[in-house]
């Protein structure tokens, strides 16, 4: 089922199955902006029927993460909540926790420094 890292215009796409059955790894490319998040649930939407069960989002590289982005992230974690999928964040606390706490919507997710601690999380 792993099929190797693929890329859209706003999203590298890498499926972990030779890791950890059913996960997928997605790093967005450059800023957030409304079609960044389309390609995103499309993405994600894709990876569902490949047995999604995780997602990690990972947000270390996206240059600011400001209101777009936290409507994006909270739109994902709405969808992959109501198809039962697992989501894990990867990003700093000052970049991506401190924005998420502002918006008062910090204890929807769980964030983790690294991709490597977000795979090994239970």
């Amino acid at each position: 089922m792993d099929q190797g890292p693929s890329m859209t215009q706003s999203v590298r796409v890498e499926p972990l199955d030779h890791v950890r059955p059913g996960a997928c790894l997605l790093r967005p490319r450059g800023p957030f902006h409304a079609r960044s998040g389309i390609e995103l649930m499309a993405v994600i939407d894709g990876q569902r029927a490949h047995a999604l069960d995780l997602l990690i989002l990972d947000l270390t590289e996206p240059v600011a993460f400001g209101p777009v982005a936290l409507q994006i992230v909270v739109q994902i974690a709405t969808e992959l909540r109501r198809v039962d999928v697992g989501l894990r964040l990867v990003g700093s606390e000052q970049a991506v926790g401190s924005p998420l706490t502002v918006a008062g919507v910090r204890s929807l997710f769980t964030l983790h420094g690294t991709v490597g601690e977000a795979l090994g999380a239970r």
